[in-house]
């Protein structure tokens, strides 16, 4: 039986779908915070060029996701 490594997952509050380059944007607002990464070993990930990096490698991997509001359809974060 083959793994799924990106899943279409909905419940009523989160929607899980593969990420897309699209969601760029709307992540990087979310991860601009540097109080998101204060606990992270890399804490500069809301810099845009270290970001850029991170997001790159996510889409790269096939296996990232995007977390979405269900109620808003904005994206909130990711996996």
């Amino acid at each position: 039986m083959p793994f799924e490594l990106q899943p279409i997952l909905r419940g009523e509050l989160l929607l899980l779908r593969p990420l897309r380059p699209e969601d760029y944007q709307e992540l990087f607002a979310v991860a601009s915070d540097p109080l998101i990464w204060e606990q992270h070993q890399v804490k500069n990930r809301y810099k845009g060029e270290v970001f850029k990096e991170f997001f790159r490698e996510a889409l790269e991997s096939g296996g990232a996701l995007s977390a979405i509001d269900s109620n808003n359809a904005r994206v909130i974060g990711s996996s």
